[in-house]
Order: C-alpha cells, then structure tokens, then sequence
C-alpha cells in the first residue's frame, strides 16, 4: 500500500462518523489536530491537510 492510500485510510471522518485529525503526515503517518509546518516525529516538511489526501 503506498503513502497516499495509507494516509486516505487515516484522515478524514471514520466509517462510524467519528471525526480524525485535520492533519496527516504523508512520510510517518502521524495525524494532528493542528498544523505544522514540520513534523515534530520525523521532521518531515510533508505535513498535508486531510482533504488535499482524500480522493
């Protein structure tokens, strides 16, 4: 499964209506509720709202 489809599956409402973080990390996955401009994980500058992901 490539990056993108691993971060559609993360991001985004859950099939149960749930809601996710707004913001997920496209090289660790890491998910957050706000935005950065790295990713205090692994220090990616791929920090992508969940929309942009989404097909």
């Amino acid at each position: 499964m490539g990056v993108l489809n691993k971060a559609k599956k993360v991001s985004g409402i859950s099939e149960e209506g749930e809601e996710r973080a707004l913001y997920v990390c496209l090289a660790c996955e890491t998910t957050f509720e706000v935005q950065h401009h790295t990713c205090p994980t692994c220090g990616s500058f791929d920090v992508r709202h969940s929309k942009w992901v989404q097909e």
